[in-house]
């Protein structure tokens, strides 16, 4: 169990420590010189270098290839020492070591509680697990970049697949198993973001201490990772109420009715309660609904399901998606932006583009190019708002140092411009085989956000944003900037309700067929009933639709430039306030846009873009909620705002910790229940997805050489694919809607279903013959699925192929002079 979790743990700490003096020369203005996030940065990195070099032919996938894409950093980083003044790291060490005791003792408790985490429910069942289990394989065994898709032969895959050629490089060089790189990965993805949250936070308020003239408190920073990765929403507090009866009133005929819960509306808590009243005894899979609160309505009141994410329930439930595995990297793209911010030895160092100059070096734009687009190519949504807060914080920088002037908006302007299409070009590999599900932007008409949804969504977020806000705009004292600001907030999202009404009334109206298209999905008979329902639940929500306008307003009314502060320092805000505020700002954009537009996909309604936006608002929000309770709860100068701060703060804990201590002593008791006898981390050491023989079956594939595989496809979240995923091989089909998903259309997928089909219930041998061929098939397999699916004709397979495994009720087959075409 533990040689894996102490080998990686050596080896993401192993790689932190050799880059950090690199790491050092390029974050002078962080007051731990980007030691914090050297973990996650240098992974990136070497990720990026292995993996451009594999796709471009040069390096192959294996430990060797890892290790030379590893020496040119170690180079770099060996030049940054050597430039060094001598003993001038190992006194910064000494000095900065109490915080860094902190970060390293951070990072590896965090390790160690997801690794106990995913220990009591190892298995990778249910959900996309079993997906993200195909990738890992695939990536584990291709024989370069970019991995072949496991569930398409013949292609790459064509998702966002970074993040799982980073597990595969650290399951590679540690030789540890898929299964067990699985949950590996989430534990130290958990770890990284911990302590990379935890830099951020700390930078922020060392800067802030240090235009105080006071010393460091590292521990205060620890807030940082209690509110991005633990705290939660307060969905759980409403669950124990719910189970508790709370709210509920029992009629003569015995029935239950609440005026409350019904008001409320939320799935599952607007029945009565079950009648489990004890603390981790609620209903089955409880802790699922916190992760469904925004509720969206077709035009009959039916639920649409929206996913709304948080942090600690990605970890709680053990995907190892997309988002969660940017995480870490969310944090390095913060770190970036902010060490641009604080950074002031820049004066002779500019970074120039055409007539413009920006004060910072050309290696701070080189860098963010590879982790802006490396966000992009690991949770491709995330790649715009980072970006949009580097430029932001730069305009922050230059206003306050220059004032404002119509320069400042072409700078903006030209940084969000540069470094998305510089952060395309250094991942083209990846985008040139990239195909997308998304297809435009389409209004949102009849599904604005209740304000009741958005405060049990945020609400442990807003208590101390607000707190922190009012505080800092009585600070500054100036009503015009309030003014402006509101005025903006409302204005913008003014402009947003007006596009999304005028596109759909102009779309309706012009384009019969577009207009058709409507009525049809929202079951509407015209554009008036349509837009007639919209107007009145915006109406009815409008309490959410104030609560971001004032929340973004009050947010621009704290950063907005004003000359009239330059002659009196009491009311001028120190440089750490205003980048927190900064992600208040871009954090509030992230879920005002989904409000009015969404993307289009192949759900045809917001609930991916709500999923993308609302957990990078979250990141965003809970570091500034964590560097606004810290200067709060450590304010000296004022002990009544302290002592009332203090009380809103008791009460965010005792809300946002509810849903993760009732979740962890719900994983506790089911494992205490389940009678296991120790820790397991190996998510396929189970029988709940593969049987017995099935398990064995998928053994021998994983050691056999790799070939085009051919099992029962099926539709997702099922056992179908179950070997290609579990193996490595890639099957000639796997999870057919996802493929769809993955591609955009199902042109590749439809021949291929069919194709299957008749390759197992054909009689003739030439036929099936035909479909091997197509295909490059390697390996056939028949089992119970198979021919419980299929009306399987196996004589063509015993008199024609040579069964290479069999046991129980599986048979695999090979084809005789398999060419090796991957």
């Amino acid at each position: 169990m533990w040689f894996g979790p102490l080998s990686w743990y050596l080896i993401i700490s192993l790689l932190g420590w050799a880059l950090f003096p690199l790491v050092y020369r390029l974050f002078p203005g962080l007051y731990d010189r980007g030691y914090t996030i050297s973990r996650a940065l240098g992974l990136l990195l070497w990720g990026y270098l292995f993996w451009l070099l594999s796709s471009l032919g040069v390096l192959v996938n294996n430990v060797g290839g890892y290790l030379f894409a590893l020496l040119p950093l170690l180079v770099l980083s060996v030049l940054a020492w050597r430039k060094l003044p001598a003993g001038e790291l190992v006194a910064w060490l000494k000095e900065r070591r109490k915080t860094l005791l902190t970060a390293e003792v951070l990072f590896a408790a965090a390790f160690l509680f997801l690794l106990v985490m995913r220990g009591m429910d190892p298995a990778i069942l249910g959900t996309e697990k079993p997906m993200e289990l195909a990738f890992i394989n695939a990536v584990m065994r291709s024989p370069s970049m970019p991995p072949y898709d496991p569930w398409l032969s013949g292609y790459a895959i064509s998702y966002y697949y970074f993040g799982y050629v980073l597990v595969g490089m650290l399951a590679n060089l540690s030789a540890v198993s898929a299964g067990v790189a699985f949950n590996l990965a989430i534990s130290l993805v958990f770890a990284l973001s911990a302590i990379g949250v935890y830099g951020v936070v700390n930078n922020l308020l060392a800067a802030l201490r240090g235009s105080q003239g006071e010393g460091p408190r590292p521990l205060q920073a620890l807030l940082g990772p209690l509110f991005v990765l633990i705290i939660s929403n307060v969905e759980g507090f409403l669950e124990l109420l719910h189970g508790l009866g709370v709210g509920w009133q029992q009629n003569v005929d015995g029935s239950w009715q609440s005026s409350f819960w019904r008001w409320l509306n939320l799935q599952d808590l607007i029945n009565p309660p079950a009648g489990n009243t004890a603390l981790g005894e609620l209903r089955h899979w409880w802790w699922w609904r916190a992760s469904r609160v925004v509720t969206d309505l077709d035009m009959r009141g039916d639920f649409w399901e929206i996913i709304d994410e948080f942090p600690f329930f990605s970890y709680f439930l053990g995907d190892v998606h997309p988002h969660v595995l940017a995480m870490p990297f969310a944090f390095v793209a913060l770190a970036i932006a902010l060490n641009m911010y604080l950074r002031r030895d820049e004066l002779k160092k500019r970074f120039a583009v055409s007539y413009m100059e920006f004060q910072f070096p050309p290696e701070t734009f080189v860098l963010g190019v590879v982790v802006f687009g490396g966000l992009g190519f690991l949770n491709l949504w995330d790649f715009p708002w980072y970006v949009l807060v580097f430029a932001g914080a730069y305009l922050l920088r230059k206003t306050a140092e220059d004032g404002w002037e119509l320069q400042r908006f072409w700078e903006f302007l030209l940084l969000v411009v540069g470094f998305g299409v510089c952060g395309i070009v250094a991942y083209l590999p990846f985008y040139l085989s990239f195909s997308s599900q998304a297809g435009g932007i389409l209004p949102n008409i009849i599904n604005p956000t209740r304000g009741a949804h958005l405060w049990i969504m945020f609400g442990t977020l807003f208590v101390p944003l607000f707190a922190l806000l009012l505080y800092l705009l009585f600070k500054r004292h100036n009503r015009k900037t309030f003014v402006y600001g509101m005025l903006l907030a409302a204005a913008g999202t003014l402009v947003l309700f007006g596009f999304s009404v005028v596109s759909t009334y102009s779309a309706g109206r012009v384009i019969p067929e577009v207009g058709n298209q409507l009525f049809s999905f929202y079951q509407v008979s015209s554009l008036d009933e349509l837009l007639a329902t919209g107007f009145a639940r915006r109406g009815e929500a409008i309490a959410g639709t104030l609560t971001l306008v004032f929340l973004v307003g009050v947010a621009l009314a704290v950063i907005w430039p004003s000359r009239s502060e330059e002659q009196d320092e009491s009311r001028r805000l120190a440089p750490s306030h205003r980048f927190a505020v900064l992600l208040v700002v871009v954090g509030g954009l992230l879920v005002i846009v989904p409000e009015f537009i969404f993307l289009q996909d192949m759900f045809s309604r917001r609930m991916n873009t709500i999923f993308k936006f609302y957990y990078q608002a979250w990141l965003m929000w809970a570091v500034a909620a964590a560097y606004g309770s810290a200067v709060l709860l450590g304010s000296q100068k004022n002990r009544n705002l302290r002592a009332l701060f203090g009380v809103l703060f008791t009460v965010v804990l005792v809300v946002g910790l509810t849903y993760p201590v009732m979740a962890v002593n719900t994983r506790v008791s089911t494992f205490q229940a389940s009678g296991a006898q120790s820790l397991e981390l190996d998510g396929t050491a189970n029988t709940y997805f593969l049987s017995g023989d099935e398990q064995t079956a998928a053994a021998w594939l994983k050691q056999a050489p790799l070939g085009t595989l051919v099992e029962a496809y099926g539709g997702s979240y099922s056992q179908y694919a179950r070997f290609s995923m579990n193996s490595g091989q890639p099957a000639v089909l796997g999870w057919d809607a996802h493929e769809g998903q993955w591609r955009g259309d199902y042109l590749l997928i439809t021949p291929r279903q069919e194709d299957i089909r008749v390759f197992y219930t054909a009689r003739s041998w030439e036929q099936t013959q035909v479909i091997l061929e197509r295909y490059d098939v390697r390996y056939v397999v028949v089992g119970n699925l198979e021919r419980s699916t299929y009306d399987v004709y196996e004589d063509k397979f015993i008199q024609h192929l040579t069964p290479v495994f069999q046991q129980g009720g599986i048979t695999i087959y090979e084809t005789a002079g398999w060419d090796g075409g991957l």
